[in-house]
């Protein structure tokens, strides 16, 4: 069978690679247009909309969009060498601008990541992202009710050929107190099972517009808690190497829990002794809900979700429930007992502001806890969520485990 192109006149033939080359000069501009774009607004945070965007995508898509910036280049060369040499020109100079840019946001937070202890494969942030909910617990146990009487669970993520008890993090997922579940990051919690830990994931009950949950999802993290030091010998559970890991609002729940387990003033939804986990780990954390609703950024973005978190979750605003927003912030459960905490911020966080994470941070060293700070340059918040093994993913979960690892050995 003779291959349709090549029996085409010669004319024809070369009008079809004529407009396959335009085709790829135009792909080429826009993939350009698009790398460098991204790539200032990451680096340069007076851009508006554009920097918040790629603020909140930078720690995935840099790498990538580094990558296309070069290919573009290349394409921008060759296009003036054929004799295109205005668009050419235009196409290596986006190019070039991209990759430059984004290779620059790349090594910015890599560099951040490694002088905080922790580790990025380049090659697997490129070209190996996945899905953060892919994988699957190992099973499920109601541990509790919500108050309306339905089942709250724990997903339990076990690791693999280990003898005997094993360090512990439960695990406690952020969405405003409004919104996710415990398995939203599934394959980062099988990567810490795989990694030698037993990992507790908690479900606790979600406000709503009518169900103010400021008191009850605190006390049945709580609870969960406790039902972990219940059952530590069935789970295989070393409970002298507790971590409570939270993001977002769950850093809030967590903190809060550690510090009043600590000060023997937990209050559990289904009773017992709540224990003080020996670390806390903190990712861009709702210390403050009270600068969640005050402190919220200006416009129809972030700062109305802001608002909204923090109204949902305590049933009001501050000047409606100034009691009860005092309860939640963390700062009303620090105490000199509170254990190690460190905290990772985002610094270009549009949800929760850095100065309301770093005045809780300041806080609890003046009350003598030993707290240590991690500042991701570039990242806006939520930053390690968007796929698994990106640079905000490898970067958040190996920093933690090198601080766990000095905590809890």
């Amino acid at each position: 069978m003779t291959n349709s192109t090549s029996s085409l006149p010669h004319s024809e033939r070369g009008g079809v690679a004529k407009v396959f080359r335009v085709s790829v000069l135009v792909l080429g501009l826009i993939l350009g247009v698009i790398a460098a774009i991204f790539g200032l607004a990451s680096l340069f945070p007076g851009l508006g909309p554009l920097s918040t965007v790629a603020a909140r995508f930078a720690p995935t898509v840099a790498p990538i969009a580094a990558l296309a910036g070069l290919i573009v280049l290349l394409v921008g060369i060759v296009a003036m060498r054929r004799g295109h040499r205005r668009t050419g020109a235009v196409t290596t100079g986006l190019g070039g601008i991209g990759a430059v840019a984004n290779i620059a946001v790349v090594t910015v937070l890599v560099g951040a990541i490694t002088s905080a202890g922790g580790s990025v494969n380049l090659f697997t942030a490129t070209f190996g992202l996945s899905a953060m909910d892919a994988a699957s617990p190992d099973r499920q146990e109601v541990y509790d009710k919500t108050s309306a009487g339905d089942d709250l669970s724990l997903s339990i993520y076990e690791p693999k050929n280990v003898d005997g008890s094993t360090p512990t993090i439960m695990a406690v997922h952020g969405g405003g107190w409004i919104a996710g579940e415990p398995d939203a990051v599934s394959s980062e919690l099988r990567t810490l099972a795989d990694h030698g830990y037993l990992v507790v994931a908690v479900e606790y009950e979600l406000a709503t517009k009518d169900n103010a949950t400021w008191q009850s999802a605190p006390s049945q993290v709580a609870c969960a808690a406790s039902w972990i030091q219940d059952h530590a010998d069935t789970l295989g559970a070393d409970m002298d190497r507790l971590a409570f890991w939270g993001e977002s609002s769950g850093g809030n729940l967590v903190a809060n829990t550690a510090g009043a387990a600590a000060d023997g003033t937990a209050e559990s939804s289904c009773g017992g002794n709540v224990p003080v986990p020996a670390a806390v780990v903190a990712d861009y954390p709702a210390f403050d809900v009270t600068g969640l609703y005050e402190n919220a950024p200006a416009g129809p973005g972030a700062g109305t979700g802001s608002r909204i978190f923090a109204t949902s979750y305590t049933g009001g605003t501050p000047e409606e429930f100034s009691k009860r927003y005092a309860a939640v912030n963390s700062a009303a459960h620090l105490n000199a007992a509170a254990p190690p905490t460190l905290v990772m911020t985002a610094m270009r966080d549009d949800v929760i502001i850095p100065a309301d994470q770093f005045a809780w941070v300041d806080a609890a060293r003046d009350r003598g806890v030993d707290v240590e700070t991690v500042q991701i340059p570039l990242a806006n918040h939520a930053y390690s969520q968007k796929a698994k093994n990106s640079i905000g993913s490898q970067g958040h979960l190996s920093i933690a485990e090198a601080y766990l690892s000095e905590q809890l050995r």
